[in-house]
């Protein structure tokens, strides 16, 4: 072998393995102290960045739960006043059907219920405008997705939570509701005879004339038929029968049924057509669904037969069967035709919206893809023309972890002013307000009363179930999905992150070992220069 004294290589060697070595130990010594496997992005640098993105979507959950709770309790909170809104509400109907009770009531009673009707209307207004959360009102209109509206035109805005909620939705939108073509039924009327000659209920009962328009003269071969319908009872002659066929069913009737239980029982019996006795066409039947769908077919006199008209004509010498005998004037109806105009919504500050009509009901106006529906006035939802209105993000709530998953409510006013609209079909009592500026008890006005406090009631339950709905199967199970995604994401980074301490606890054993291994080898590599010495004498 050959001695060098200037380099020694096996101490060099001997000084690296070493220094590694107490590396592999200090980084033990780290990851057993910190609990950590990642320290440093030395450590493992493509798992520090996916740990460290994990722990903000961590903490971002965290926060997201911290406010889904926050939100429940918002919620409760409006719940709980509804809540005693209801039961002044109940208390208010009580006051009225005792107030109903005249037979026993003199003026001071009624001047007694009405105080405290009186009262109990303020209280509801005043639980309105003082329920908070923090200092933000939850039930006097200012959360409320639609507000400024006018509410001699319309009833209620139901703004859709999902348009609340959208990142792009502006939530300050000027917006008009314009019905531009009022909706109609299509109506029949006119039903012909065999001669040609119009049949009616109304010609039915005429004295003068018989059954399907023939007068005594006539050649028709039913000459001796004056009359199927009494003109004084305005019921069927005796022997007389007639068959209504409508929407394809038939209704036939005998036995001197009159003319008004007809109508009833058909109407009753059936949903596609409303019949009536219109004073200038006789029979008309009106469509229940709006716009242009029928045809005059639908409605049929199919079949008239008589005997005899009353006891001071004659019996017949047989009978007459008239068939197929429909209308001849069918008046078309029309579809609503109605927009929402001026929503802001991304770069488009002003979006059109066309609404639906309910098919029964022109005063109701929907827009399913964004989930508004509307309840105008009748006399609105029966004409052409506009108002104006706000549209808000009401009540929105961050419950994600990332931009945009928001949630929004739409928590309406419950003030007296604002429940009980459209109440009363008379229009008399406007809202539940109207029962104390008109003193409705006191003037006796107890069925306007009783409707408009109906209505309002279902105004308050509406908005609770709403809240509960929303608290129920919103806010509740997102907070069950956000725990759910929080332990497993926390899971996840730990796997990442965290140290195993088995096998770190091994490792270090191993560093342990080797580091004095190394120092012991290492101060053998330095005792191999003095060999020289032995060379040297």
């Amino acid at each position: 072998m050959s001695l060098r004294i200037n380099h020694n290589i096996a101490s060099i060697n001997g000084h690296r393995n070493m220094l590694r070595n107490d590396r592999a130990i200090s980084s033990s010594l780290e990851k057993l102290s910190s609990g950590l496997r990642i320290n440093k992005a030395a450590d493992d640098a493509a798992g520090l960045v996916i740990s460290e993105q994990m722990r903000a979507q961590i903490t971002g959950l965290n926060q997201a739960i911290d406010n889904s709770e926050t939100a429940v309790s918002m919620v409760q909170t409006a719940e709980g006043a509804l809540d005693e809104i209801n039961a002044l509400l109940t208390k208010a109907r009580e006051l009225t059907l005792h107030a109903a009770n005249e037979g026993v009531n003199d003026t001071n009673q009624l001047l007694a219920d009405q105080q405290e009707l009186d009262n109990a209307i303020s209280s509801i207004t005043r639980i309105a405008e003082q329920t908070q959360f923090g200092t933000k009102k939850l039930l006097d209109g200012s959360l409320a997705g639609a507000q400024n509206f006018d509410t001699t035109k319309i009833h209620k805005f139901d703004v859709g939570t999902d348009l609340m909620a959208r990142a792009d939705f502006a939530g300050d939108a000027s917006v008009s509701l314009n019905i531009t073509t009022a909706g109609t039924a299509t109506t029949i009327s006119g039903f012909s005879g065999a001669a040609g000659t119009t049949t009616t209920l109304a010609s039915f009962m005429a004295g003068g004339f018989s059954a399907l328009g023939f007068n005594a003269s006539s050649t028709s071969g039913i000459a001796t038929i004056t009359s199927f319908f009494n003109a004084g009872s305005n019921s069927l002659a005796e022997g007389a029968s007639v068959t209504l066929t409508v929407d394809g069913v038939d209704y036939k009737f005998e036995n001197q049924e009159s003319v008004a239980d007809i109508l009833s029982q058909v109407n009753s019996k059936q949903d596609a057509y409303t019949l009536a006795v219109d004073s200038s066409v006789g029979l008309q039947a009106t469509r229940d669904l709006l716009g242009a769908s029928g045809d005059a077919a639908d409605v049929q006199v199919t079949t008239v037969t008589g005997v005899k008209a009353d006891a001071s004509t004659a019996a017949s010498s047989g009978t007459t069967t008239v068939s197929g005998e429909q209308g001849d004037s069918l008046d078309a109806g029309t579809q609503t035709v109605a927009t929402l105009n001026g929503l802001k919504i991304g770069d488009d500050t002003n979006v059109t919206v066309n609404l639906v009509s309910d098919l029964k009901d022109a005063s109701i106006l929907r827009a399913n893809a964004y989930g508004i529906e509307i309840e105008t006035t009748n006399d609105f939802a029966d004409g052409t023309g506009g108002t104006a209105l706000s549209l808000t993000k009401g009540a929105l709530f961050q419950i994600g972890a990332n931009d945009s998953q928001t949630v929004a409510v739409d928590l309406k006013g419950v003030k007296a002013d604002q429940l009980g609209l459209g109440g009363d079909p008379d229009g008399d009592i406007t809202s539940l307000q109207s029962l104390v500026s008109r003193q409705s008890l006191v003037n006796g006005d107890f069925d306007g009363a009783l409707q408009v406090i109906d209505t309002a009631i279902d105004d308050a339950t509406n908005l609770r179930g709403q809240l509960g709905a929303f608290q129920a199967n919103t806010l509740e199970s997102g907070l069950n999905s956000l725990r759910v995604a929080q332990e497993n994401l926390t899971a996840a980074e730990s796997t990442i992150r965290d140290v195993d301490f088995a096998a770190e606890s091994a490792r270090f054993t191993r560093n342990n070992i080797m580091i004095q291994a190394s120092t012991a080898m290492l101060a053998q590599a330095n005792q191999l220069p003095q060999n020289v010495l032995q060379l040297l004498g």
